[in-house]
């Protein structure tokens, strides 16, 4: 029998994100420890006493550095793993269990293959068989897909869904999912201090004739296709820089956005007065602006500027581009891709929940059998 052993890997840190991860990433444990067909679950992270009475194989990170492929390596090697399920933390936390169970019995072809929950930004998937050469050098999961292919595994992806999609990195996905009504109790708690003013108006907002919400990022066409059948307001869609992580264009230097350049010529003050013209609400992927500014702060002062709040943060440029969105006369929210791929797609979800008694903008309209040509022609006899 193949021997299937999921692996998630858990950062420690004291800060909101890092609690809700912790938090989701125990619920998730339970739901994978519950499945029939999972053999073993084993957690790696620096945070050893988060996971004692878990019940699950729990791996300390080396003290001189994490690193992602060699970790990830050693540990399916040492567990014996003929399918490896590899999570990041946060990830998975909304994903159905018809889902979940999808992923974890998969078998669409012979080996090697992989089913990831985003080919081009990976967070977590099932790979098979785990070879450990796959991992080397990798030192984040995002370009995973990629080196799967280039590989020889055949790659395919789940639905893209919000349970697929959402990603905890950022206290902006974290607003939209601390509205959500139906969270595990550990998970709700670790949110009860994240303000969701900005995320229940973009909630509110998809469900208003004549209003318009304005996306800025790495926006794909998932995310707008489902905007487009479910969303009663206009979408204003500023997309940039998709892939810019897996691809390594933002280590490289290589970033290039249309708004970072209006900010270079007129100012970040302007640029968020410009865009904020051009939406009731705001919903911004700030990465790609950070990574054509080469400026990557700590996560403290990332995750500060997220929540508006400019006093955390010390870079001039930065300091001033929260200092205007916090001052901005619409809601804005700030994060990374996940805001603006499972985030949008959570929001939407809820947007129709609560009692909304009149439908989606459209539905698809089934057409009848036409018939073949001669079958048509004979018609007309």
């Amino acid at each position: 029998m193949a021997r299937t052993v999921a692996v998630l890997c858990i950062p420690h840190a004291e800060d909101v994100v890092g609690r809700a991860r912790l938090a989701a990433s125990k619920s998730l444990v339970r739901r994978l420890k519950k499945h029939p067909a999972v053999d073993e679950v084993a957690v790696a992270t620096p945070d050893t006493r988060s996971w004692e009475g878990v019940g699950v194989e729990v791996v300390a990170d080396p003290p001189t550095g994490w690193q992602f492929g060699v970790q990830l390596a050693k540990i399916s090697g040492a567990l014996e793993a003929d399918r490896l399920l590899y999570f990041s933390a946060g990830s998975a936390v909304l994903l159905a269990d018809d889902q979940l169970t999808q992923l974890i019995e998969a078998a669409p072809c012979a080996p090697p293959f992989a089913v990831l929950n985003n080919f081009f930004s990976t967070d977590f998937g099932l790979l098979v068989p785990p070879d450990g050469e796959l991992f080397t050098g990798l030192v984040r999961d995002n370009p995973l897909g990629f080196r799967l292919w280039e590989r020889g595994y055949r790659c395919y992806e789940l639905p893209r869904t919000a349970g697929s999609q959402l990603d905890l990195d950022t206290p902006g996905e974290l607003q939209v999912l601390a509205c959500h009504p139906d969270l595990p109790v550990e998970l709700e708690q670790a949110l009860s201090e994240v303000p969701t003013e900005a995320a229940r108006a973009l909630v509110s907002t998809l469900t208003k004739i004549g209003a318009e919400v304005a996306l800025v990022g790495r926006v794909g066409g998932v995310t707008l296709r489902q905007l487009e059948v479910n969303a009663a307001c206009r979408v204003r869609l500023f997309s940039e820089e998709r892939g810019m992580e897996a691809e390594g264009r933002d280590a490289a230097g290589r970033v290039r956005s249309f708004l970072g350049t209006y900010a270079d010529c007129a100012g970040p003050g302007a640029l968020v007065e410009a865009v904020c013209s051009l939406g009731d609400v705001i919903v911004w992927d700030t990465r790609v602006l950070m990574a054509q500014r080469r400026l990557w702060p700590p996560a403290e002062e990332r995750f500060a500027a997220d929540l508006l709040r400019p006093e955390g943060v010390t870079d001039p440029f930065l300091r001033e581009f929260v200092s205007a969105c916090s001052g901005a006369q619409v809601p804005m929210i700030l994060g990374g891709h996940s805001l603006v791929s499972g985030g949008v797609l959570l929001a939407v979800d809820l947007a129709w929940r609560g009692g909304i008694d009149r439908p989606k903008r459209y539905l698809p309209l089934a057409l009848p059998r036409q018939g073949s040509p001669d079958e048509r022609k004979g018609n007309g006899k």
